[in-house]
């Protein structure tokens, strides 16, 4: 597969990881306290530095035991772990639909009037892999199909920087409305920001079930071909 097959394949996966609720509304917020400038940036890097980081070391790890060979041990697993991946998705996306009428702010948002950029940073970090049940299983993925690609180690490496760009467009437009037009921060993005906090479940089951059946499908044809 080309590089550009390999990013034709990661884009779902890319548009899975920029679609989260909490990043973007931690980024509205921000600008409206009138940090976007400084914090904004520190947390939209903290997302970026993460996964490309991330992504990169399992797939290093990934091409290191020969996951690049078709038909190798490390290969199939690979496509098995996908496969698991999409499920967890799946269950959590029905736990997410349980829990569609609790749709408080979370405690952690008041507590941003008071961070630092290097704490943006930390949460950016924090928000978009570690501490995230869409992220993880998702760039974990990624680094999968990476790793599976014969791609020479220029070509690898423009893939992990683009994948991680894909990943934070969706915070890196209220950023750049907090630094290009600062006096208008809080009339354009309140609404969006209340219209994220009220519907963060159901965005959030839509997105499970959609990538869930994503990584399954992704698994089971590979393994099957």
């Amino acid at each position: 597969m080309t590089m550009w097959g390999v990013l034709a394949d990661l884009l779902t996966i890319g548009i899975g990881v920029a679609i989260s609720p909490l990043a973007i509304v931690a980024v509205i917020l921000m600008a409206t306290s009138g940090k976007g400038r400084s914090n904004g940036t520190a947390f939209v890097l903290g997302c970026y530095v993460w996964a490309v980081a991330f992504v990169s070391v399992l797939a290093l790890l990934g091409r290191a035991a020969g996951s690049d060979e078709a038909g190798s041990g490390t290969h199939v697993t690979i496509d098995v772990v996908e496969i698991v991946l999409g499920l967890v998705l799946a269950a959590l996306a029905v736990m997410q639909w349980r829990r569609r009428n609790h749709n408080e702010t979370p405690k952690w948002m008041s507590a941003l009037d008071g961070f630092n950029a290097w704490q943006a940073f930390v949460l950016g970090v924090l928000i978009s892999g570690p501490l995230s049940p869409k992220d993880l299983p998702l760039l974990i993925a990624a680094g999968g199909r990476i790793s599976q690609a014969s791609l020479v180690w220029n070509e690898f490496l423009i893939v992990i920087l683009i994948f991680g760009l894909m990943g934070i467009l969706a915070v890196t437009v209220p950023w750049l409305i907090s630094v290009i037009s600062p006096s208008k921060v809080e009339a354009r993005l309140s609404g969006m920001r209340d219209w994220l906090v009220s519907n963060h479940s159901v965005i959030m089951t839509i997105l499970f079930l959609i990538l869930g059946a994503k990584l399954i499908g992704s698994g089971v044809a590979d393994l099957v071909s």
